[in-house]
């Protein structure tokens, strides 16, 4: 009998939330050919919020636990948000979908060194190497397609939103449970919505919007709970879950071939290689204290 612990129903939850999530970057790379990363930013982060409140009011009846309870950790997490999510746009504006999802994969390395750095995690040997393949890796997705300084910017852009992405979380793991999951998801995107309502016009933007913006917005907050929920059953690790992540790299594959007739070149698939290796590492030869950074890979945006 399949129930909500079933490790095959939670697999293929976890498996529908990466294709959500690789959904979510083709169609955000779609619809930065019509709209400002701005304009992009401001209705996902409204629909963010409104779809989080409305599934409280249904599984709760009352929006009391995404009460602020404590800005000194929400504040932190919303700006790390606003400062990942405008850096991912802006690398996704340069990169292609499918180089997009294979340097997201660093996500792992960058969790795990500042980890390193801020937390004093002592991670195994093995943190050194793998930190060595995952920046030969990204060395070489850059040189694939290298044209110069005016092209590296994309990809600085991606390793910004990493490192803002890998200090949301951060922020998450020193707050424990002193503040409620579903107070963080609703507040995550506030500075976002306000820093992007400064920037953009919204009767221009009114004039001018189509289902796909909300689209994109729905297929990230989905994502978001496919995977979540994943990671917070009793019957699911880390690991296992970030073991599963290199099926969104199939999925953007597929996605940029589809849409954008685009195929990786050989030396990107030796840095993607590369990159593997190095998230492989880290995830599955660390000790148990730095797997906490595999948490990331659950949504890279």
């Amino acid at each position: 009998m399949l129930t909500f612990f079933n490790p095959g129903w939670i697999t293929s939850r976890i498996l529908l939330g990466y294709f959500l999530l690789a959904s979510n970057i083709a169609v955000e790379k779609w619809l930065l050919q019509t709209y400002s990363l701005y304009e992009i930013n401001f209705i996902t982060a409204a629909l963010f919020m409104i779809l989080t409140a409305l599934q409280e009011l249904l599984n709760r009846g009352s929006l009391q636990r995404i009460k602020p309870v404590s800005w000194k950790i929400l504040l932190p997490i919303s700006l790390f948000t606003l400062g990942a999510w405008h850096c991912f746009l802006s690398a996704l504006s340069g990169l292609s979908v499918f180089e997009f999802g294979a340097m997201s994969l660093l996500s792992p390395v960058v969790m795990a060194t500042l980890a390193m750095l801020i937390l004093r995690e002592n991670p195994s040997t093995w943190i050194w190497p793998a930190i060595g393949f995952g920046m030969a890796g990204g060395w070489l997705m850059m040189q694939s397609d290298w044209q110069g300084l005016s092209s590296s910017h994309y990809h600085a852009y991606m390793l910004g939103a990493l490192i803002f992405s890998s200090l949301r979380w951060i922020t998450v793991k020193y707050a424990g449970e002193n503040v409620p999951a579903s107070a963080m998801i609703f507040w995550e995107p506030v500075l976002v919505l306000v820093a992007m309502f400064f920037f953009i016009d919204l009767a221009y933007l009114w004039n001018r919007i189509t289902p796909m913006l909300f689209i994109s917005a729905v297929l990230l907050f989905f994502s978001r709970q496919c995977l979540v929920r994943s990671y917070q059953a009793p019957v699911t690790s880390a690991t296992s879950i970030a073991a599963l992540i290199y099926t969104k790299l199939g999925w953007t594959l597929l996605f940029g071939y589809l849409f954008w007739g685009s195929l990786p070149e050989q030396l990107e698939w030796l840095g993607v290689l590369l990159i593997v290796i190095s998230s492989w590492i880290i995830v599955f030869r660390t000790t148990p204290s730095s797997k906490f950074g595999s948490m990331d890979q659950s949504n890279n945006k």
